[in-house]
Protein backbone atom coordinates (compact mmCIF):
# COMPACT_ATOMS: atom_id res chain seq x y z
CA UNK A 1 0.00 0.00 0.00
CA UNK A 2 3.02 3.00 0.89
CA UNK A 3 4.61 1.74 -2.36
CA UNK A 4 0.99 2.15 -4.28
CA UNK A 5 0.91 5.75 -2.78
CA UNK A 6 4.19 6.44 -3.50
CA UNK A 7 4.07 5.01 -7.20
CA UNK A 8 0.96 7.56 -7.33
CA UNK A 9 1.99 10.87 -5.84
CA UNK A 10 5.10 10.57 -8.23
CA UNK A 11 3.00 9.71 -11.28
CA UNK A 12 0.99 12.92 -10.24
CA UNK A 13 4.02 15.01 -10.09
CA UNK A 14 5.02 13.81 -13.29
CA UNK A 15 1.74 14.61 -15.18
CA UNK A 16 2.03 18.00 -13.33
CA UNK A 17 5.14 18.64 -14.58
CA UNK A 18 4.22 17.91 -18.36
CA UNK A 19 1.03 20.09 -18.25
CA UNK A 20 2.82 22.72 -16.59
CA UNK A 21 6.03 22.62 -19.13
CA UNK A 22 2.82 22.25 -22.26
CA UNK A 23 1.29 25.23 -20.73
CA UNK A 24 4.52 27.10 -20.55
CA UNK A 25 5.08 26.26 -24.23
CA UNK A 26 1.49 27.00 -25.69
CA UNK A 27 1.88 30.41 -23.63
CA UNK A 28 5.53 31.84 -25.48
CA UNK A 29 5.92 34.70 -27.47
CA UNK A 30 7.09 34.30 -30.48
CA UNK A 31 10.97 35.39 -30.72
CA UNK A 32 13.58 35.74 -32.56
CA UNK A 33 16.33 33.63 -31.94
CA UNK A 34 18.39 32.71 -35.37
CA UNK A 35 20.99 35.43 -34.75
CA UNK A 36 22.27 37.91 -32.29
CA UNK A 37 19.89 40.96 -31.23
CA UNK A 38 21.55 43.90 -30.16
CA UNK A 39 19.64 46.77 -28.77
CA UNK A 40 19.89 50.55 -27.91
CA UNK A 41 18.30 53.58 -27.27
CA UNK A 42 18.69 56.76 -29.88
CA UNK A 43 17.51 60.42 -29.07
CA UNK A 44 15.70 62.26 -31.34
CA UNK A 45 16.61 66.24 -31.56
CA UNK A 46 13.50 67.01 -33.12
CA UNK A 47 10.91 65.74 -30.34
CA UNK A 48 13.62 65.25 -27.56
CA UNK A 49 11.76 61.48 -27.61
CA UNK A 50 13.94 58.25 -26.73
CA UNK A 51 13.02 55.44 -28.91
CA UNK A 52 14.07 51.46 -28.10
CA UNK A 53 15.93 50.58 -31.05
CA UNK A 54 16.58 46.48 -31.77
CA UNK A 55 18.94 45.47 -34.28
CA UNK A 56 17.92 41.53 -35.20
CA UNK A 57 21.55 40.41 -37.20
CA UNK A 58 21.70 37.62 -39.52
CA UNK A 59 22.94 33.99 -37.89
CA UNK A 60 25.87 34.37 -40.37
CA UNK A 61 26.63 37.78 -40.09
CA UNK A 62 30.08 38.89 -41.12
CA UNK A 63 30.58 42.65 -40.95
CA UNK A 64 34.04 42.82 -42.47
CA UNK A 65 33.12 40.96 -45.92
CA UNK A 66 29.30 41.93 -46.52
CA UNK A 67 27.06 44.61 -47.01
CA UNK A 68 23.19 43.83 -45.11
CA UNK A 69 19.81 45.37 -47.15
CA UNK A 70 17.98 46.84 -44.11
CA UNK A 71 14.34 46.19 -42.95
CA UNK A 72 13.03 49.20 -40.67
CA UNK A 73 9.95 48.17 -38.86
CA UNK A 74 7.09 50.01 -37.16
CA UNK A 75 5.32 48.99 -34.35
CA UNK A 76 8.49 47.20 -33.04
CA UNK A 77 7.55 46.21 -29.75
CA UNK A 78 4.70 44.30 -31.09
CA UNK A 79 6.38 42.72 -34.51
CA UNK A 80 9.99 42.73 -34.76
CA UNK A 81 9.68 38.73 -33.62
CA UNK A 82 7.68 37.74 -36.66
CA UNK A 83 9.74 40.13 -39.32
CA UNK A 84 12.73 39.01 -38.12
CA UNK A 85 11.97 35.05 -38.43
CA UNK A 86 10.32 35.36 -41.52
CA UNK A 87 12.97 37.31 -42.88
CA UNK A 88 15.54 33.98 -41.54
CA UNK A 89 12.82 31.74 -43.27
CA UNK A 90 12.67 32.99 -46.43
CA UNK A 91 16.01 33.84 -46.97
CA UNK A 92 17.03 30.28 -45.80
CA UNK A 93 14.35 28.80 -48.43
CA UNK A 94 15.55 30.67 -51.30
CA UNK A 95 19.20 30.53 -50.70
CA UNK A 96 19.66 34.43 -50.26
CA UNK A 97 21.31 36.69 -48.08
CA UNK A 98 19.44 37.41 -45.42
CA UNK A 99 18.99 41.37 -43.97
CA UNK A 100 19.46 43.33 -40.83
CA UNK A 101 16.29 44.47 -39.43
CA UNK A 102 15.73 47.03 -37.44
CA UNK A 103 12.76 47.48 -35.10
CA UNK A 104 11.82 51.22 -34.22
CA UNK A 105 9.79 51.16 -30.61
CA UNK A 106 7.48 53.65 -29.14
CA UNK A 107 8.69 56.84 -28.14
CA UNK A 108 5.67 58.83 -28.48
CA UNK A 109 2.15 57.84 -28.81
CA UNK A 110 2.37 55.78 -31.97
CA UNK A 111 -0.63 58.23 -33.39
CA UNK A 112 1.68 61.11 -33.00
CA UNK A 113 4.77 59.51 -35.15
CA UNK A 114 3.02 57.93 -37.43
CA UNK A 115 0.47 60.40 -38.70
CA UNK A 116 1.59 63.01 -41.23
CA UNK A 117 -0.79 66.53 -40.01
CA UNK A 118 -1.90 67.64 -36.75
CA UNK A 119 -6.15 67.35 -36.46
CA UNK A 120 -5.60 66.84 -32.54
CA UNK A 121 -3.23 66.94 -29.83
CA UNK A 122 -2.29 63.48 -30.55
CA UNK A 123 -1.34 63.63 -34.37
CA UNK A 124 0.85 65.05 -36.97
CA UNK A 125 4.63 64.17 -35.70
CA UNK A 126 5.42 62.36 -39.07
CA UNK A 127 7.69 65.01 -39.72
CA UNK A 128 9.53 64.73 -37.06
CA UNK A 129 9.35 61.13 -36.89
CA UNK A 130 10.93 60.63 -40.29
CA UNK A 131 13.56 63.13 -40.09
CA UNK A 132 14.92 61.20 -36.86
CA UNK A 133 15.02 58.46 -38.95
CA UNK A 134 16.47 59.90 -42.25
CA UNK A 135 19.11 61.85 -40.15
CA UNK A 136 19.90 59.88 -37.31
CA UNK A 137 18.78 56.53 -36.99
CA UNK A 138 19.89 55.18 -40.34
CA UNK A 139 23.19 57.02 -40.49
CA UNK A 140 23.95 54.67 -36.85
CA UNK A 141 22.75 51.51 -38.64
CA UNK A 142 24.99 52.49 -41.50
CA UNK A 143 27.62 53.29 -39.52
CA UNK A 144 27.68 50.34 -36.85
CA UNK A 145 25.94 47.64 -38.26
CA UNK A 146 27.79 47.47 -42.10
CA UNK A 147 24.19 48.03 -43.58
CA UNK A 148 24.21 48.78 -47.30
CA UNK A 149 24.01 52.70 -47.59
CA UNK A 150 21.69 52.83 -51.16
CA UNK A 151 18.22 53.99 -51.13
CA UNK A 152 17.56 50.66 -52.88
CA UNK A 153 18.78 48.32 -50.08
CA UNK A 154 16.44 50.08 -47.39
CA UNK A 155 12.61 48.79 -46.69
CA UNK A 156 10.33 50.17 -44.53
CA UNK A 157 7.41 48.18 -42.98
CA UNK A 158 5.00 49.22 -41.33
CA UNK A 159 0.35 48.52 -40.93
CA UNK A 160 -2.05 50.33 -40.09
CA UNK A 161 -1.15 53.78 -39.16
CA UNK A 162 2.48 52.41 -39.75
CA UNK A 163 0.77 51.82 -43.57
CA UNK A 164 0.01 55.32 -43.70
CA UNK A 165 3.39 56.83 -42.67
CA UNK A 166 4.98 53.96 -44.91
CA UNK A 167 2.66 55.98 -47.98
CA UNK A 168 3.81 59.42 -45.82
CA UNK A 169 7.32 58.25 -46.57
CA UNK A 170 6.88 57.88 -50.43
CA UNK A 171 4.95 60.43 -51.02
CA UNK A 172 7.23 63.38 -49.27
CA UNK A 173 10.57 62.23 -48.71
CA UNK A 174 11.19 59.90 -51.67
CA UNK A 175 14.66 59.70 -51.33
CA UNK A 176 15.08 57.65 -47.74
CA UNK A 177 13.87 54.13 -48.97
CA UNK A 178 13.37 52.26 -52.18
CA UNK A 179 11.19 49.76 -50.40
CA UNK A 180 7.73 49.73 -49.02
CA UNK A 181 5.45 47.19 -47.44
CA UNK A 182 2.61 49.33 -46.29
CA UNK A 183 -0.22 46.38 -44.50
CA UNK A 184 -3.57 47.82 -44.04
CA UNK A 185 -2.64 51.66 -44.50
CA UNK A 186 -4.85 54.16 -42.64
CA UNK A 187 -5.05 56.47 -45.67
CA UNK A 188 -8.58 57.26 -44.41
CA UNK A 189 -6.46 59.82 -42.26
CA UNK A 190 -7.11 63.95 -42.26
CA UNK A 191 -9.27 63.33 -45.26
CA UNK A 192 -7.02 60.73 -47.30
CA UNK A 193 -4.01 63.99 -46.88
CA UNK A 194 -1.71 61.58 -47.82
CA UNK A 195 -3.11 60.60 -51.48
CA UNK A 196 -3.60 64.36 -51.94
CA UNK A 197 0.64 63.79 -51.04
CA UNK A 198 1.15 61.66 -53.53
CA UNK A 199 -0.29 63.70 -56.12
CA UNK A 200 1.61 66.74 -55.71
CA UNK A 201 4.92 65.19 -55.36
CA UNK A 202 4.58 62.83 -58.43
CA UNK A 203 6.51 64.63 -60.98
CA UNK A 204 9.27 64.13 -58.27
CA UNK A 205 8.74 60.66 -57.70
CA UNK A 206 6.98 58.96 -60.45
CA UNK A 207 10.36 57.83 -62.77
CA UNK A 208 12.49 56.63 -59.31
CA UNK A 209 12.74 52.83 -59.21
CA UNK A 210 10.79 51.49 -56.16
CA UNK A 211 9.12 48.16 -54.82
CA UNK A 212 5.71 48.57 -53.17
CA UNK A 213 3.90 46.00 -52.10
CA UNK A 214 0.65 47.13 -49.96
CA UNK A 215 -1.83 44.14 -48.20
CA UNK A 216 -5.39 44.66 -46.38
CA UNK A 217 -7.66 42.24 -45.07
CA UNK A 218 -11.16 41.47 -47.30
CA UNK A 219 -13.26 42.06 -43.99
CA UNK A 220 -11.64 45.26 -43.21
CA UNK A 221 -14.22 48.00 -43.46
CA UNK A 222 -15.01 49.02 -47.23
CA UNK A 223 -15.84 52.77 -47.15
CA UNK A 224 -12.98 53.70 -44.81
CA UNK A 225 -10.42 51.16 -45.51
CA UNK A 226 -10.42 49.57 -49.08
CA UNK A 227 -11.40 52.38 -50.89
CA UNK A 228 -8.70 54.69 -50.48
CA UNK A 229 -6.22 51.81 -50.24
CA UNK A 230 -7.47 50.41 -53.78
CA UNK A 231 -7.06 54.31 -55.19
CA UNK A 232 -3.59 54.44 -53.51
CA UNK A 233 -2.99 51.27 -55.56
CA UNK A 234 -3.99 52.53 -58.63
CA UNK A 235 -2.22 55.60 -58.90
CA UNK A 236 1.20 53.84 -58.46
CA UNK A 237 -0.17 51.48 -61.06
CA UNK A 238 -0.97 54.07 -63.63
CA UNK A 239 1.82 56.56 -62.77
CA UNK A 240 4.39 55.12 -61.84
CA UNK A 241 6.79 53.18 -64.81
CA UNK A 242 9.48 52.30 -63.13
CA UNK A 243 8.06 50.19 -59.99
CA UNK A 244 7.41 46.87 -59.02
CA UNK A 245 4.01 46.80 -57.41
CA UNK A 246 2.16 44.29 -56.17
CA UNK A 247 -1.32 43.85 -53.88
CA UNK A 248 -2.74 41.29 -51.60
CA UNK A 249 -6.43 40.75 -49.87
CA UNK A 250 -6.65 38.54 -47.34
CA UNK A 251 -9.92 36.19 -47.63
CA UNK A 252 -12.25 36.67 -44.68
CA UNK A 253 -9.70 38.58 -42.39
CA UNK A 254 -10.04 41.36 -40.68
CA UNK A 255 -7.62 44.24 -39.90
CA UNK A 256 -5.71 42.67 -36.92
CA UNK A 257 -6.30 38.83 -38.73
CA UNK A 258 -4.84 40.09 -42.21
CA UNK A 259 -1.35 41.80 -40.39
CA UNK A 260 0.61 38.64 -39.92
CA UNK A 261 -0.35 36.73 -43.43
CA UNK A 262 0.56 40.12 -44.99
CA UNK A 263 3.85 40.64 -43.08
CA UNK A 264 4.84 37.60 -45.00
CA UNK A 265 3.57 37.87 -48.33
CA UNK A 266 5.67 41.70 -48.34
CA UNK A 267 8.45 40.10 -47.30
CA UNK A 268 8.63 36.98 -50.05
CA UNK A 269 7.32 40.08 -52.75
CA UNK A 270 10.43 41.77 -51.52
CA UNK A 271 13.23 38.89 -51.28
CA UNK A 272 11.99 37.70 -54.32
CA UNK A 273 12.14 41.04 -56.02
CA UNK A 274 14.91 43.00 -55.02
Amino acid sequence: MKNENFLVRKLFATTSAIMLLFLLGSCKKEVFSPGTTNEFTLQSVDNGTSYNIKVGLPADYNPAAEKYATVYVLDGEEIFDIVANKCKEISDKDGVKNVLVVSIGYGQNRSIDYTPTKVSELTGGGPQFLNFIEKQLIPKIEQDYSADTTRASRVILGHSYGGLFGGYAFAVNNKVFGNYIMLSPSFWFDNLVTLQMEKDNRPVNENQHQLVFMGIGEAENLGRMQAPFESFYQSLQDNYPNIKLAKNIEKDLDHMGSRNPNIEKGLNYYFENR
